[in-house]
């Protein structure tokens, strides 16, 4: 199925809509770097809400690793849902969230981020699942 330039566009337009709604109705939004050592998990201090920004910072690059890459481009704008948020907050321990991630190339993606934390706390690693794309690249 090809896409006109006004459907890419109206699609995307949607998407970053969503994407906000979802900023506006409770569910955790990236927003702006943090330094790496705020990035513990610590859901005792924070709850699921203060896990899952930390997720979607992680995932954008803001939080001591790289964006995650998918395809063609790099993890843009992350948004995870709290109530989705598993595991438990600690030193070398894995946690994930249900992510909205806007990539560069245009795309838009319902992804499963997962996060290990090392023995001191930081990020030491990060990945997705497949997940399912809600929008197509906006290039050729």
């Amino acid at each position: 199925m090809k896409f006109s330039a006004k459907d890419i566009q109206v699609r995307k337009v949607l998407a970053i809509a969503a994407l906000g709604g979802a900023g506006c109705c409770g569910v955790a939004a990236c927003a702006t770097a943090a330094p790496a050592a705020s990035l513990r998990p610590s859901a005792a201090a924070t709850g699921n809400s203060g896990v899952a920004r930390d997720i979607a910072r992680i995932a954008v690059g803001n939080g001591g690793l790289a964006a995650l890459d998918q395809g063609d481009g790099l993890a843009a704008l992350a948004t995870c849902d709290p109530g989705t948020v598993s595991g438990r907050p600690g030193v070398s321990t894995s946690m994930s969230a249900s992510c909205g991630i806007s990539y560069a190339d245009g795309s838009a993606w319902r992804q499963t981020v997962t996060v290990t934390f090392g023995s001191k706390g930081n990020p030491v690693a990060d990945w997705t699942d497949l997940g399912t794309e809600v929008l197509l690249p906006t290039g050729g």
